[in-house]
């Protein structure tokens, strides 16, 4: 078993997965949030989102997997993971002020030689303004699809990691657990990172409208 013990702030559907996914991969792991009915969920082994292999891979490794809403606990994580879903209005405006109310409390809790790590959809900008000194704050990208999150975790194409300075190497307990997924490490600044996740998103969802309206034709013309 693998040394490294992983923290996830916020157990949305990202970061359940991604927890999933990590404890799959041998990692030990503490999921935090301050949703205590989801917390004692959890810890009865039911998860909230209807997700293909979760529940099982979840249950496979409990042994791995600490469900918490005590922040305090992050202080035995090498790294911590903010997977909280950022909230949108119906105007498709964000709202930012949970996640930095999270991102406070776990700095608080940091232990000196910890990293953090931002998996949530943010705007470009975003990262680099968390008062975290750059050498422990990275930004993930991390594009969650629906009915295959699990495997899409312990398989990515591609690792893109933002950091503070993409020519300096990436701390050591977090290269050793991207690594450990042997695919290609993409380094880049916080902003391009957080770009780059908005526009994955954006594709994404423009070939599911494109795949829909073929369909519609399709059906209409028999082809």
């Amino acid at each position: 078993m693998s040394k490294l013990n992983l923290g996830f702030v916020g157990l949305s559907h990202l970061g359940l997965s991604y927890l999933a996914a990590s404890a799959q991969k041998k990692y030990r792991v503490i999921g935090v949030d301050t949703d205590k009915k989801k917390i004692d969920q959890l810890n009865k082994l039911k998860t909230v989102y209807k997700e293909p292999l979760l529940k099982e891979t979840i249950n496979r490794n409990k042994k791995k997997i600490i469900f918490t809403n005590r922040f305090e606990d992050l202080r035995k994580c090498q790294i911590v993971f903010l997977s909280e879903d950022v909230s949108t209005d119906e105007k498709g405006n964000s709202s930012y002020k949970k996640i930095n109310k999270l991102i406070k409390k776990t700095i608080k809790v940091l232990n000196k030689k910890a990293v953090m790590v931002i998996l949530s959809q943010v705007i470009p900008g975003f990262t680099r303004k968390v008062k975290l000194d750059g050498q422990r704050l990275y930004y993930k990208v991390e594009t969650l699809i629906f009915g295959d999150a699990i495997k899409r975790a312990l398989n990515p194409e591609r690792i893109i990691i933002g950091c503070k300075d993409p020519k300096k190497k990436i701390n050591n307990s977090l290269n050793k657990y991207l690594s450990s997924f042997q695919s290609p490490i993409l380094k880049m600044r916080y902003e391009s990172a957080e770009l780059a996740k908005i526009s994955i998103n954006m594709f994404l969802a423009s070939t599911i409208s494109t795949t829909n309206m073929l369909s519609n034709i399709s059906s209409k013309i028999s082809a």
